[in-house]
């Protein structure tokens, strides 16, 4: 069995934890006010491909909307950087 396999399994599958490092990675760059195309452009992927990311987000974290998605990453960077001053 391959690693990649093994970490797939490893993962979640609702949640922050749930999500690829490209899904994260994606999902940063929602919240800074990306679109799709700039992304792709950022990442060096289609536009896509992008697409298919926030395609599998969503119903991960539970979400229906960019802007939700934004909302979720912009909160759990405050509670990061809190935890980091405390």
């Amino acid at each position: 069995m391959s690693l990649r396999m093994q970490s797939d399994q490893a993962r979640p599958t609702f949640g922050w934890d749930s999500l690829s490092e490209s899904e994260r990675r994606v999902a940063d760059l929602v919240a800074r006010g990306y679109s799709n195309k700039e992304i792709a452009q950022r990442l060096y992927m289609s536009h896509r491909t992008v697409g298919s990311h926030l395609y599998r987000i969503f119903p991960k974290l539970g979400l229906r909307s960019r802007v939700e998605l934004a909302r979720l990453v912009i909160e759990r960077s405050f509670e990061t950087t809190e935890r980091l001053a405390s």
